[in-house]
This record gives structure tokens, sequence and C-alpha cells, in this order.
């Protein structure tokens, strides 16, 4: 079981990579909103629909799915209706290519990725127990490691396309082939799930429902501090990470924003994830994911302080540059998330608390709505500097967590 599942998620990673590039949130969506007419308040909606909601309607899906012996066909469920949404956001597109009336283009991309981001927090939260229950100690790391670094291969090749796509053709006929492109390619990643080989797992006499789960998440947090620790690293984290699409939106006026501009962000953001990788495994590998931790932090902590170099110049080889460290530390901060909540978890609470996770990941879910009315409310540089303080003050937590693969 244990060598086809392992096959199965490798090849989900890479055919989902491709997906992510062409729908990635911190460069080619908040493009599309800008070069559609939005402004900065749509691109904090959407980027609250990208971020947020995927993290707080976990909290609906744990219940349901925690009451399951089985979690595979709800994975199934969840990635099919994420292909369909991406199909339905390329048609809206289409519609937008001959009827170009921003209202009902921006509500209509609006609704398809509330389902995109419903269904992926459905589809989540099943993966995430399926690879816990599948692998344990160093054939975990490993495959974690493994798992990103072949994530950032298939990123980079789509990168590539991405690029071509919106430097040869024009807006908006370019975006409606990256979303029709993305659902087929979603699809063939589904392979990989329809592969996996599961355990039933026993289940708990005590079970949950949405109001008796908000009501547990202060006794579970007491009863695991693992838990609570994380999820205020990754609070902290969150305050510079959701600046990203607010700052490629920001570049229009500054630069000429073109889809070879765009193309070419997202091409230095995943070399950065690439070259990275190779260097991640090996902190991972000697210092463990709380060795990594450290390094995220760092990496995210300063990334507002060069987000205001870049603000304060025209220079392209800078911006460029900042991409390049955009994606080494999202590259880090993944690995380092995902590999510390299966170390924390077992196979009878994983489910439980990646919904708690998610649920109590508030500067995620509601900051890119704050973010978006604060830059017209007060000065960047008070956000970025704001934002950068708080990231940095994730090391507190951090040296109260324990990940027993690191011990």
């Amino acid at each position: 079981m244990e060598k086809r599942n392992y096959y199965g998620f490798l090849w989900h990673a890479l055919w989902f990579s491709f997906t992510s590039a062409f729908t990635d949130y911190n460069t080619v969506l908040p493009a599309l909103i800008v070069k559609a007419g939005g402004a900065m308040w749509h691109i904090g909606i959407l980027t609250f629909l990208s971020i947020g909601i995927p993290l707080v309607s976990q909290l609906v899906f744990t219940p349901f799915l925690r009451g399951r012996p089985l979690k595979k066909p709800y994975l199934l469920l969840g990635i099919n209706l994420r292909v369909l949404a991406l199909a339905g956001i390329g048609g809206t597109i289409f519609w937008f290519l001959h009827h170009p009336d921003f209202v009902p283009f921006i509500i209509n991309v609006y609704l398809w990725m509330l389902l995109f981001t419903f269904s992926g927090a459905f589809a989540g939260l099943s993966y995430t127990h399926l690879l816990g229950l599948s692998f344990s100690g160093d054939r975990r790391k490993h495959l974690i490691v493994t798992k990103q670094a072949l994530s950032a291969l298939g990123l980079a090749l789509s990168a590539v396309v991405v690029n071509i796509i919106l430097s040869q053709r024009t807006f908006p006929a370019n975006y409606v082939q990256l979303f029709f492109m993305a659902s087929g390619m979603l699809l063939v990643a589904s392979l990989g799930f329809w592969v996996l080989k599961e355990k039933p797992v026993p289940l708990k006499s005590q079970s949950y429902s949405v109001v008796i789960l908000l009501k547990n998440i202060p006794r579970i947090l007491k009863e695991n501090k693992n838990l609570l620790n994380l999820i205020l690293i990754a609070n902290a984290l969150s305050a510079s990470m959701i600046l990203i699409p607010f700052i490629t939106g920001s570049l229009k006026g500054r630069f000429e924003f073109s889809g070879f501009l765009i193309g070419n962000l997202l091409l230095f953001q995943y070399a950065g994830m690439i070259l990275s990788n190779w260097f991640w495994r090996k902190i991972v590998k000697g210092k463990g994911f709380k060795g990594l931790f450290k390094i995220t932090i760092l990496l995210i902590g300063f990334m507002p302080c060069f987000a205001f170099i870049i603000l304060s110049t025209k220079f392209i080889f800078i911006l460029y540059l900042f991409f390049f460290y955009v994606g080494c530390g999202i590259s880090a901060y993944k690995i380092s998330i995902e590999g510390g909540l299966l170390e924390i978890s077992n196979d009878e609470n994983r489910v439980l608390f990646s919904g708690v996770f998610g649920a109590m990941n508030i500067i995620s879910s509601v900051f890119p709505l704050v973010t978006g009315a604060l830059f017209h409310l007060i000065s960047p540089v008070i956000i970025l500097f704001a934002f950068g303080l708080l990231s940095l003050s994730a090391y507190v937590f951090l040296k109260k967590l324990h990940c027993p693969v690191d011990a």
C-alpha cells in the first residue's frame, strides 16, 4: 500500500503544480482583476476567497469527515468540484471577452472561486489524513520534501507556458486559455488519488457538530499546546504572506503592467521555489522541521522590508529578485507548515487538528479584506513594517513547539 500511495501522491503533486501556476494568487489572479478594471479592495476579496475561505471552511467539514471511516471518496469529490470551478472561471472570462461588463464578471469570478476554495478545503482535510495515514517518520519526511521538489519542477515548467500564453496572446483571451488548461490538468492530477489505498480508521464514540467543535476549540488547544503554538506561528507568518497579491496589484503605474511582466514574475517566483528546495531538503534532513521553521520566519519576516524597496524604486531587476525571494519563502513555508501539522498529530486526531488549525488561522482568513482597505487609508510603508514585525514574532512561539520527529 505504501509504495502505491507514494507514487499516487507524487503524481498528484506534479500535475497539481501545473494548475497552481496557471491560477497563482500572488501574480496571475491579481493581474486578472487589475486588467479587468478592479481596484485593491477587489484584490482583497479575491485573496480572502483564495486563502481565507479554505481555512475557515475546514471548520465546517471537519465534523462531517471526522465521522467517516474512509476519506478517499470525499477527496475525489472535492478535487472534481475544483475541476468544474476552474472551467467555470474560464467560461466567465470567455463571456467577458464578448461582454466587457466588470460587475457581472467579478461576481461570477467570486462565485466560482468560492466553489473552488470550498471544495479545496473539503479535499484538503481528506488529503492530510491520507498522507499522514500512509507514511510515518523518515518516510513521511522524505515524501514531503520530494513532493515539494517535484511540485517546484512542475511549477517552473508551467510558469514558462504561462509566460508564453500571457505574452503572446491578448487579454482576456490569454486568461481563457489559462483556466481551461488548468481545469484539464487538475483532472489529470486527480488520477493520482484514484490509485490510493486506504485502511479504515476506527471511529471514536465522541462526535462533533460545528457548534460543538467551536465550543471545544479552547479545550482542544489547552490540551494540545503544540497545535496552539503551530497556529500562532502560522498566523504570524501569514501577515507578510498575504501582502504579496497587493504588491503585485501596486505595480500598475510603476512598471509596464503587461502579460510579459506577470509571466516573468511567475518565472522568478517558481525559480526561487525550485532552487531553494534543494537547500530546504538538506535543512530538514539535518535540523528537522523546526530547524526549517527558523529560516522560514526570517525569510518571511523580512519580506515586507524587501517589498518596501520595490515600491520605492523602478528597477525591474530588483522586482524580479524580490519574486525570486518570495518563491524561496513560499517553498520553506509550505514544507514547514505541512510537516509540522503532520508531526504533531496522529491518525485519529489529524482531521480534527487540520480543521482547528484552519479555523484559528484568523490572520489569513480576515486580513486580506482588512489589508485591501488599509492600502487606501494609510501609508503602505506602515502596513509593510507592521506586518513584518508581526511575522518575526513567530519565533517566540517556535521556541515552545515540539516536533516528535525532530527530537
